[in-house]
């Protein structure tokens, strides 16, 4: 059974081992989100949000899809 809270080498791990998968957009989109750059973090959640395999991820990508969506509308980034 794996750990559902993942550490910082292991998460490094994992995004090396598979840089297409969920944890990798993810953890990318959340980095621009950090950085205010929500077009680029908007595209990389959709593509989380296409590969998440469980339905809590597909939910968790797509309120922030949505998040983004609202920051560009408001901000214009």
């Amino acid at each position: 059974m794996s750990n559902p809270a993942l550490k910082g080498d292991e998460i490094a791990h994992q995004i090396e081992n598979k840089p297409n998968g969920y944890l990798a957009l993810a953890t990318r989109a959340a980095e621009l989100e950090r950085e205010g750059r929500y077009i680029a973090a908007l595209d990389l959640w959709k593509a989380a949000w296409k590969v998440a395999k469980n339905a809590l991820n597909r939910e968790w990508a797509k309120g922030r899809v949505n998040l983004c969506c609202t920051c560009i509308h408001r901000f214009g980034k």
